[in-house]
């Protein structure tokens, strides 16, 4: 520690991100509950996630935590409701721009751009507040046991909608390439409405104006769950099935 303050990085300890088990074991079928949103909210003001049983798509944002449920509908989240998988950090930028982007691969290409002003190869976490032409979303259905693999629960229980001439935030998480499958590699990135509404996974979008806040994180905080479920799961998953479920291609 005193090298690392030696050397200047110091701040490491007070700008990272936290991650609740891995994307892995969410692949695998882990949807239990390992953390409460009450603990979530210590860890950070802005991130994402999903909920227990894969109850709905999770929008941290201003230090409350939304779900937007199956039909696209957001509620706001009890402290005591849980999540197998979430990120969350408290949103300091380093970078604030104007932003616009005509189809959801031009607006990677434009955050990309300036994060990696800051470093290619750290975490990023952005909020971009907007004017949408579009935004095609999606949440799913909660799952019971015996829970099955996310790629195979999506394929019957994904429910997707769309959004039209709607003013809302983003919220995009960037991991690099070397974190790949601890987390999704590239950008990962939830909306929820102004009117805090409708929400949901973003695979699509028309951005008309917005304004974004970038912040570069160097440090990494991982909860390694210790419940059954994930102590016994196999691990192993498919660079193909992370992005039929994400909805992209790398």
């Amino acid at each position: 520690r005193d090298d690392v303050e030696s050397r200047g990085l110091g701040d490491v300890y007070k700008r990272q991100m936290y991650q609740v088990s891995t994307l892995q074991a969410l692949m695998m079928g882990d949807y239990e509950g390992h953390i409460s949103i009450r603990a979530l909210l210590k860890k950070g003001d802005t991130g994402l996630g999903t909920f227990d049983s894969l109850h709905g798509e999770m929008i941290l944002l201003d230090g409350i935590c939304y779900r937007a449920l199956e039909d696209g509908h957001v509620e706001v989240s009890q402290e005591e409701d849980r999540s197998p998988f979430a990120v969350a950090s408290f949103l300091k930028e380093d970078d604030a721009f104007p932003i616009s982007a005509p189809d959801f691969s031009a607006l990677q290409q434009a955050l990309n751009a300036r994060r990696i002003r800051q470093g290619k190869n750290n975490i990023c976490l952005c909020r971009i507040d907007g004017d949408f032409e579009e935004i095609k979303a999606r949440s799913e259905v909660p799952q019971t046991r015996p829970y099955r693999p996310l790629a195979v629960a999506m394929k019957t229980d994904q429910r997707e909608f769309t959004f039209e001439h709607v003013s809302g935030s983003l919220v995009c998480v960037y991991f690099p390439l070397y974190m790949d499958k601890l987390n999704m590699a590239g950008w990962h990135i939830h909306f929820i409405s102004k009117d805090r509404r409708h929400g949901g996974h973003v695979f699509g979008l028309s951005l008309t104006k917005g304004s974004a806040r970038l912040a570069s994180l160097p440090s990494f905080e991982l909860a390694i769950p210790q419940e059954s479920d994930f102590q016994h799961l196999d691990p192993t998953v498919s660079k193909e099935d992370i992005e039929a479920v994400e909805g992209k291609k790398a």
